[in-house]
């Protein structure tokens, strides 16, 4: 299945720290990064881990791009993934 959800890449500060990354649809879901690049991998990243363990009918609906608002420092970036190439031998998981 193919999950995405557009991402706001944040250049206010750029300068000083990089671009930050946040999902409208989830606000749990956040990530940096200092390249744009990087920012597509790490929103990758994120978007995977804050979804993976999701049902369909958990997940929220995507907001079109036209009912986000942005700034004149944000982007918004289509990013997804497909949960059948997802590997999870990648991630650390700890136990509680």
């Amino acid at each position: 299945m193919k999950i995405g959800y557009y991402a706001i890449f944040n250049y206010d500060e750029y300068d000083e720290y990089g671009i930050s990354i946040s999902f409208p649809d989830l606000p749990e879901c956040i990530s940096c990064a200092k390249t744009y690049d990087e920012g597509i991998l790490m929103a990758t990243e994120a978007l995977e881990l804050a979804t993976f363990e999701k049902k369909v009918h958990e997940m929220p609906k995507v907001t079109p791009l036209e009912d986000i608002n942005l700034s004149d420092k944000e982007k918004a970036v289509f990013i997804s993934y497909n949960t059948e190439d997802l590997d999870l031998s990648t991630f650390i998981f700890y136990d509680e």
